[in-house]
């Protein structure tokens, strides 16, 4: 297979592709306006769910999670982390295990996905919590979470904590040495709490400047050690809602590019009718305006966002270029999870997961997408 496009910054390139990997890259000259632009496919390490598919449902199987694959393909994103939010441990077990008999059944779900988040139930129940339960929320215990990852096949690659929770510290060192990302958020703490556990070896802050009390003290408020920690990359919602322009603004400037993550933080309504619908147990509506809260509007509850517009909302608030978008939606992910199959840039020897598109205004249009070397998505 041989594709053609710009590379943002980059030039007009030639791409070859051999099996499920891309064999060449030529670049002939520097890129064509008006022609269409060529990237490594999305990567989303924080969807709840999609497409009316909620991974944390109770009603979840494996056709309702495969279905949810070209729904994705369709807003370019090629590599995904499901996500499991706070709920009762049986419960996180169940749909563990389905979406491993998804993967054993499909290859392309199997190479779309190279692990799973956690997102809970070791948060906090205090301001923070968001659309999360608090009567499900516990303290971090390793042996639950043993017995999770192993319903999970060994396939939880990110856990997300509260850091001042008791047990933090010592569940973050495990998750390290075992391989599996920690991430912080939903945290009521202090700064001091989020440079501990970062010591501890967490590296990754989840929707930063979310999952947080809504009013920050001036001083101790833990967004500003996760901001400060030079340890800690950033995710970020870039839906126009979670985060206003000059928030994302500061935290692009204090991480630089290098440490962000765009996400989309969807869950099952994204590309769903405004409306009223459940969350695990909670009441959530879908505004006309895409934004999804819950229904006592006490806070929002994820998000309908995808990929694709999420990186032309993070160029307009950041006012950073379109290569700087890609990278905090393809290179950035790919060296965090650091797992085969993942196309982090387009060369030789790299997955053939790319995505062609043409930068609108509010969105990137997806033209075609190809997913282990094979078309996946086309508008032609």
């Amino acid at each position: 297979m041989q594709l053609a496009g710009n590379i943002p910054e980059v030039g007009w390139a030639k791409v070859e592709i051999s099996g499920e990997v891309i064999s060449s890259v030529e670049i002939t000259g520097p890129e064509k306006n008006g022609s269409p632009c060529l990237s490594p496919g999305f990567i989303d390490i924080q969807i709840n769910g999609f497409a009316g598919v909620d991974f944390s449902s109770a009603d979840l199987d494996v056709d309702k999670a495969l279905s949810v694959l070209p729904a994705l393909w369709s807003t370019g994103t090629t590599t995904m982390c499901p996500t499991l939010i706070t709920n009762a441990l049986p419960a996180i077990a169940r749909n563990f295990t389905i979406l491993e008999q998804a993967r054993a059944k499909s290859p392309d779900f199997d190479h779309a996905v190279p692990c799973y988040h956690l997102e809970g139930p070791y948060i906090s129940p205090l301001d923070s919590h968001g659309a999360h339960d608090p009567k499900w929320m516990r303290h971090p215990n390793w042996q639950e979470f043993e017995e999770l990852q192993r319903a999970a096949g060994g396939k939880i690659g990110i856990v997300t904590i509260a850091p001042e929770l008791p047990g933090a510290e010592e569940f973050t060192r495990k998750a390290r040495a075992a391989g599996v990302i920690v991430a912080l958020s939903h945290t009521d703490g202090h700064p001091e709490d989020v440079h501990r556990v970062a010591a501890a070896g967490a590296t990754l802050n989840t929707h930063l400047g979310n999952g947080c009390p809504a009013l920050l003290h001036r001083h101790k408020a833990p967004f500003w050690g996760q901001l400060a920690d030079e340890r800690l990359r950033a995710s970020l919602i870039c839906d126009g809602f979670h985060l206003p322009s000059d928030v994302v603004k500061i935290i692009v400037a204090v991480k630089g590019i290098d440490k962000c993550i765009l996400i989309t933080d969807a869950v099952h309504v994204a590309m769903m009718p405004p409306g009223k619908y459940m969350l695990v147990g909670t009441d959530i509506e879908l505004l006309p305006s895409g934004q999804v809260v819950r229904a006592d509007r006490v806070s929002m509850a994820g998000s309908a966002l995808t990929m694709n517009r999420g990186l032309a909302v993070f160029m307009k608030f950041s006012q950073r270029s379109l290569a700087a978008a890609i990278q905090a939606a393809t290179a950035n992910p790919a060296k965090l999870l650091h797992r085969n199959g993942v196309c982090s840039h387009i060369a030789a020897g790299q997955a053939a997961n790319l995505v062609i598109f043409r930068q609108e205004s509010e969105t990137l249009k997806v033209l075609s997408v190809i997913s282990r070397g094979q078309s996946a998505h086309s508008t032609c």
